[in-house]
């Protein structure tokens, strides 16, 4: 850990847990606060949450989370959505096929959906900056994010779902589009100059101009498990065998980034179990497929344990100021790490430290709250935005085939006038919000929907809305010279006219059942007959008053883990190298009635 890293907690599935969860850091910060005496050992920079946050505002939004009847809470988002809590760790999340998708729809290029808490849209890239320590520079990570979850009858359609969903939207709104997938292709290949002739592309450049620190998905890469302990894997969830034998286990869009994009870390979920892997890039351009499948056939048959050994680099140390290190170690390897669902004595939180791949020049002078206080804070991404500009006509509101050249950014890299045109239209922006910094994503977050009263006796449902925009969508395509395309505008006095709802709509009761979908909150391992049988099986636990009870800790090392227990549980046996074992039980960490 260097002066300039970030502390990055990772949040597997939510599932409406988010008082949990943030309490179980503040638990944590507090322990480190009390051992190093430090607020700095104590900061966490970000919560990164894979999915499945469930942002419940309403009974109404009921109408537009995917799950049966008996599945369906309002968790715990409803009171930081009204302002009632504030999420105390600055969160950044994407979304599941859990959600409520009628609202993170309104957001598609991304929004606060709380204060602090902000969505990165259907796919998106943001920048989280901090100022770096007895240092005016700024350090900065570029994280980027796809929502949702892979179907291939819907992957190269348009987005053509709107609430008030039909039974049959319900299920297909969170499935990934292609032109968001291939969006985020775009920053494999670096910006040229306008005129400048397309060369053959060295992955090795392009990971230097275009790094993706971080990357947020839901579901895994496809054939990822073939990179870490798959044993051990197949041991906790039997039943992904079948899949994995048909090498279809995980998502092909994904598998296809990891390998285009080569982030150096990819964190994901959806399939509730704690797994690890390091994927080794040959650095070989579209090696995407081929050196990512393995024939089923070759299912390993031994229990050993795959041992995971980081690359050397080419002084053979690890040196935490070095960034030539740091460099040559994530120019060939990806670090996957997909966590758990929020329950107790579940693995779904992970803090670590990441090294910044880039930084700047700062000002030296505090243009904003967050740098005031030395929080890290977030800004837009001009090559990303200048992807989307570019790319404007791909987003068609209908069930037609999306027109997506083949390799289209590979022969038509985004040009270094483009995104000067973006960062000339937020200097604009800045300009007319009296804003110093035209980068900083503007704290805009506005609630367009009443918030669920706590104090309500009796829980009702409401009637389903049709979309009600949002200003922050509003003002993002304003400032982009962009148009509505899978959203409308925001007008707040026709709120209470939209409460009409239609007999094609997803009542309560309904939902239609696709088999191929993890299930919310069960594991089908637990229950004899698949996943199927285990959600109709077991009791709900989401209703239950189960909360969050442990999380494992790590830092930059796979095996140097330090974890935390907040349950009176037993400590595990822990390896010489895994750190220290700790039980703690915070005093807030009692069983609390649910709304």
């Amino acid at each position: 850990m260097t002066s300039s890293s970030f502390t990055v907690a990772v949040q597997g599935c939510s599932h409406g847990e988010l008082d949990s969860i943030y309490e179980a850091l503040e638990s944590y910060r507090g322990q480190k606060l009390n051992a190093n005496n430090t607020q700095k050992s104590a900061t966490i920079d970000v919560l990164l949450c894979c999915g499945d946050v469930q942002t419940l505002r309403n009974t109404a939004d009921y109408h537009a989370l995917a799950v049966p009847q008996k599945y369906k809470a309002l968790g715990d988002f409803h009171a930081y959505y009204s302002g009632e809590k504030v999420a105390p760790i600055l969160t950044v999340m994407i979304g599941g096929n859990h959600e409520s998708s009628n609202y993170l729809q309104e957001l598609y290029y991304g929004g606060w959906v709380a204060p602090n808490i902000y969505y990165l849209g259907a796919a998106g890239v943001v920048n989280l900056c901090k100022h770096s320590s007895n240092s005016t520079s700024i350090s900065m990570l570029r994280i980027a994010g796809l929502s949702g979850i892979y179907k291939s009858h819907d992957y190269k359609l348009g987005r053509f779902e709107a609430p008030p969903y039909s039974p049959s939207d319900l299920r297909s709104v969170y499935h990934t589009r292609e032109m968001e997938v291939e969006r985020l292709r775009a920053l494999a290949f670096p910006t040229v100059s306008a005129g400048e002739q397309v060369q053959s592309t060295d992955s090795g450049l392009n990971r230097k101009l275009q790094a993706i620190d971080i990357m947020l998905s839901h579901d895994w890469p496809r054939g990822i498990e073939q990179h870490g302990n798959l044993p051990q894997l197949l041991q906790r969830k039997p039943f992904f065998k079948e899949e994995i034998q048909s090498n279809s286990l995980g998502s092909p869009a994904n598998e296809s980034l990891l390998h285009s994009l080569k982030p150096r870390h990819w964190f994901a979920a959806h399939l509730h179990v704690k797994f690890e892997a390091v994927v080794r890039h040959d650095g070989h351009k579209d090696s995407n497929n081929a050196t990512m499948k393995k024939k089923s056939s070759a299912m390993p048959e031994s229990t050993e344990s795959t041992i995971f050994v980081g690359l050397e680099s080419n002084e053979g140390i690890c040196s935490d100021s070095a960034e030539t290190n740091i460099e040559s170690l994530t120019d060939q390897m990806t670090r996957f790490l997909s966590l758990d669902k929020c329950l107790p004595k579940r693995r779904h939180l992970q803090i670590l430290h990441v090294e910044p791949s880039s930084s700047r020049v700062g000002s030296g002078v505090a243009i904003s709250s967050e740098e005031e206080s030395n929080k890290a804070w977030l800004e837009y991404d001009p090559t990303w935005l200048a992807i989307h500009r570019r790319t404007e006509g791909w987003s068609q509101s209908n069930r037609n085939k999306v027109n997506i050249p083949h390799d289209y950014f590979e022969q038509n890299p985004i040009a270094r006038d483009e995104v000067q045109d973006v960062l000339t239209k937020l200097q604009t922006a800045a300009s007319k919000q009296d804003t110093c910094n035209p980068l900083a994503i503007p704290l805009n977050f506005f609630c367009t929907v009443r918030a669920h009263d706590p104090r309500s006796m009796k829980l009702t449902y409401s009637p389903p809305l049709p979309m009600v925009g949002n200003p922050q969508t509003d003002q993002f395509l304003e400032m982009m010279g962009m148009n509505h395309k899978f959203t409308v505008p925001f007008y707040q006095n026709t709120i209470g006219n939209k409460l009409e709802s239609t007999a094609a709509l997803a009542m309560p009761g309904q939902c239609v059942v696709d088999n191929n979908e993890i299930d919310l909150d069960l594991d089908s391992h637990d229950v004899p007959g698949g996943r199927m049988e285990c959600f109709n099986n077991e009791r709900n636990t989401i209703e239950d008053d189960l909360r969050l009870k442990s999380i494992t800790l790590e830092n930059t090392r796979l095996s140097n883990a330090e974890e935390i227990n907040l349950d009176d549980i037993e400590s595990e046996h822990e390896d010489a190298d895994a750190g220290d074992s700790i039980c703690y039980v915070p005093c807030s960490a009692t069983k609390k009635a649910r709304v």
